[in-house]
């Protein structure tokens, strides 16, 4: 996303039609729990959230928002606002099925089917600006994250996670995997490198494999226990497609070729 000749509406064709086409998202929703399709679901979110330090009435921006689930805890627990973009209309299309259901937050989430390297919001706006595993699809993470230093308030703060690729030569299989989904990964010092130069600072770049693979067998154990369930809602394929991605994605942190990184970092108080 983001340069050359890159097409928006192309883009979300790709998205809504290769990783996240309906049946897609909805398998990923089973292994990652209701409203969510990042690493770890509900477990890791509430690991996460923490570093954002939310207090009541802030401002967020939620980056590649998915299925919601991310927005409907940290609204209900802080108390705070929250602007969620998203590309793939096939996932705003779940979320906002989940969002008319709890009416008591209309006037706190303000869901948006955009592209985020192409939109415009406030500067000096946000208190913080959060994504779960959403910059990979960004080509231009430079921009990007100049443009969050612009839309931040002084002293405002970003956490993300993403997938990182090793330091090292990569397998071919790990390059074919990232060419199929059209993924951009950076390594951790590529995004501390990055992340100075816009001019973050207070950085925590803490790369955490360890708990990306946890994360993982913990979800291969669910898939594996509720395989019943599962193949009463989806394809023997899917069951396949799922348990073989994730132990693919095993042995490519095993292999140092995939890990998974999060990001603490700060706008200055003056700038």
């Amino acid at each position: 996303m983001g340069s050359g000749n890159y097409n928006a509406t192309e883009y979300q064709k790709f998205l809504d039609q290769v990783q996240y086409s309906k049946n897609g998202v909805a398998r990923y929703e089973w292994i990652f729990g209701e409203g969510y399709l990042s690493t770890g679901g509900l477990e890791t979110t509430k690991e996460i959230v923490p570093h954002l330090e939310l207090k009541s009435g802030q401002k967020l921006l939620d980056m590649g928002s998915g299925l919601g689930g991310h927005d409907f805890y940290m609204v209900e627990k802080y108390d705070v606002y929250i602007d969620a973009v998203d590309l793939s209309q096939n996932m705003m299309d779940v979320v906002m099925d989940y969002y008319n259901k709890k009416p008591h937050l209309k006037d706190k989430i303000n869901f948006r089917l955009c592209d985020v390297t192409k939109a415009e919001f406030p500067s000096n706006y946000y208190d913080a600006i959060y994504s779960r595993d959403a910059l990979l699809h960004i080509k231009d993470k430079h921009q990007l994250f100049q443009n969050f230093m612009k839309w931040l308030k002084p002293g405002g703060r970003i956490v993300f996670t993403d997938y990182l690729r090793g330091d090292g030569q990569t397998s071919e299989e790990f390059q074919q995997y990232v060419k199929q989904r059209d993924y951009t990964l950076w390594t951790k010092n590529e995004y501390e490198k990055m992340l100075k130069e816009v001019g973050f600072v207070n950085l925590k770049v803490q790369e955490s494999k360890d708990q990306f693979v946890k994360s993982l067998e913990r979800e291969l154990k669910k898939l594996s226990d509720g395989k019943q369930d599962f193949l009463s809602k989806f394809s023997q394929k899917d069951y396949d497609d799922l348990e073989n991605g994730w132990t693919a994605k095993i042995k490519r942190a095993q292999n140092d070729d995939q890990s998974w990184v999060l990001v603490v970092a700060f706008k200055p108080q003056q700038s």
